[in-house]
C-alpha cells in the first residue's frame, strides 16, 4: 500500500461520494447513524483507491463505509483514475457480483460471509460497501507467532483455512453452475505448454524452461478420469483475497469469474504461501513445515470434508499454478530498472532453482498419489 497525497482535483469526487452516502444512510441503516465531520481517509492499494467513511451513533459498535475506485498502480490521484473510462468497464459487473454473493451467503452458515454492497456511483465509478473488519490469510500467515507455530495463532489459521475451503465449496457447487468436461487431458496439456512458452520468453533460459516439459508429460498418464469438474471459479484465489474477521467469519474479495476446473482455485490457495518472497528467498525454510501442512490440510478438509478427492489432479494443478507464478516473477525481473534490476541479476538463479524444485516436489507427490500436504 502506498501513501495517498491530497490533490485539489480530487475534492469534487470526494464531495460526490460523501453526498451520496449521506443521502442513503437512512435507507441502509436505522435512524441515528451519521458520518463523522472529518474527510475520509484515502488509501492507495495496488489496483484501487479505498476511501473510508466512519459512521457514528452513540452506543453502537463503530462501522465504516468504504468507497472503492479502481486504479493503475502508477496513478496517485482519484481524478486520474476516474478520467480513465476503460479502466472501469467491468466495475458494474463487479458490483452485481457483490450483490449476488451477499444475497447467497447471508442465508448460509454464520461463519461464511460476503461483503455487503450498498451502492454504485456511476459518475465516479465508485462501489460503496460496508467494511468487513478483518485480516487476510497472508497477514495471518506472516504473524511471527504463527511462523513460530504457537498454538493459539496456529489454531486461528487452521480455522480460517478450513472455512476458506468450505466457502469455496459453496461458491463452486451451490452458487455457480457446476458441470463436467470430457477428455480433460488435452486442455491441461495446452495450459502447461502455454506457460512453458511464456517461461521461455520471460526467463531467456529456453533449455531450463524446456527441461520442465518432459517432467509434466511423463506424469500425465496418472490422470485417470474421463471427465473433470468445471465451474465459474474465483479466478484469483490467493491469501490476499481471503478475509477473516475477529468473530471468526470468512469471506472472499476480488473475484474474477472464469470457467475453469475447480482444482485451479483449490491449488492456487494451497500453494500461495510457497510464492511469498520470504519463502522463495529462504529456499522454502521461512515457514515451518508443520504450519504449512496444517494450513493445507485444513483447506482440503474444509472443501472436501470426508469425501475422497483426486490427489493427482490437485498436485498437478499445484505444479501448474507454481509454473504460472514463476512466469510472473520472471516478467517482474525483466521489467525491473535501476537498483531493482541489479538485485534481479543474482536473484534470478535462486528463484529458478526454487520454483523448479517446488514444481518437481508436487509432480512427485502426483506420481505417488499422496495429498499435497
Amino acid at each position: 500500500m502506498t501513501k495517498y497525497q491530497q490533490n485539489e482535483k480530487d475534492t469534487p469526487i470526494i464531495e460526490v461520494i460523501t453526498k451520496t452516502i449521506i443521502e442513503h444512510l437512512e435507507e441502509w441503516y436505522e435512524d441515528g447513524h451519521g458520518l463523522t465531520i472529518m474527510p475520509p481517509a484515502v488509501h492507495c492499494y495496488i489496483n484501487c483507491f479505498m476511501l473510508t467513511f466512519p459512521l457514528t451513533k452513540p452506543g453502537q459498535v463503530k462501522k465504516n463505509i468504504l468507497a472503492k475506485i479502481r486504479r493503475h498502480p502508477k496513478m496517485n490521484a482519484l481524478h486520474q483514475a476516474v478520467q480513465k473510462q476503460d479502466l472501469h468497464v467491468k466495475i458494474p459487473a463487479e458490483f452485481n457480483e457483490l450483490i449476488s454473493l451477499h444475497d447467497f451467503f447471508k442465508d448460509q452458515n454464520n461463519s461464511l460471509g460476503a461483503i455487503r454492497p450498498l451502492f454504485y456511483i456511476e459518475q465516479c465509478y465508485a462501489i460503496i460497501m460496508e467494511e468487513f473488519e478483518s485480516r487476510n490469510l497472508r497477514q495471518m500467515l506472516m504473524e511471527w507467532k504463527t511462523i513460530l507455530g504457537l498454538k493459539d495463532n496456529l489454531q486461528h489459521l487452521i480455522n480460517a483455512a478450513e472455512l476458506t475451503g468450505q466457502w469455496l465449496y459453496q461458491f463452486h457447487h451451490k452458487m455457480q453452475k457446476y458441470h463436467t468436461v470430457e477428455e480433460p487431458t488435452q486442455p491441461i496439456l495446452n495450459e502447461i505448454e502455454g506457460l512453458i512458452e511464456r517461461l521461455e520468453a520471460a526467463s531467456h533460459h529456453p533449455r531450463m524452461a524446456q527441461s520442465i516439459r518432459p517432467e509434466f508429460l511423463e506424469r500425465m498418464p496418472v490422470i485417470h478420469p474421463n471427465t473433470i469438474p468445471y465451474t465459474n471459479i474465483h479466478g484469483d484465489m490467493t491469501c490476499d483475497n481471503v478475509l477473516y474477521s475477529n468473530d471468526g467469519k470468512v469471506c472472499m474479495v476480488d473475484i474474477k469469474l472464469q470457467s475453469a476446473p475447480i482444482y485451479s482455485d483449490i491449488s492456487l490457495i494451497l500453494i500461495h504461501p510457497d510464492t511469498f518472497m520470504s519463502q522463495i528467498f529462504s529456499l522454502g525454510f521461512f515457514f515451518r513445515r508443520r504450519v504449512v501442512r496444517a494450513y493445507r490440510a485444513a483447506i482440503l478438509k474444509g472443501y472436501f470434508g470426508g469425501r475422497e478427492f483426486d490427489t493427482a489432479l490437485v498436485n498437478l494443478y499445484c505444479a501448474i499454478k507454481l509454473l504460472d507464478k514463476w512466469v510472473m516473477y520472471e516478467n517482474i525481473m525483466n521489467k525491473a530498472k535501476g537498483r531493482k534490476r541489479l538485485i534481479s541479476i543474482p536473484a534470478g538463479p535462486l528463484l529458478r532453482f526454487y520454483f523448479k524444485s517446488k514444481i518437481m516436489g508436487y509432480l512427485e507427490l502426483m506420481s505417488k498419489g499422496d495429498p499435497p500436504v
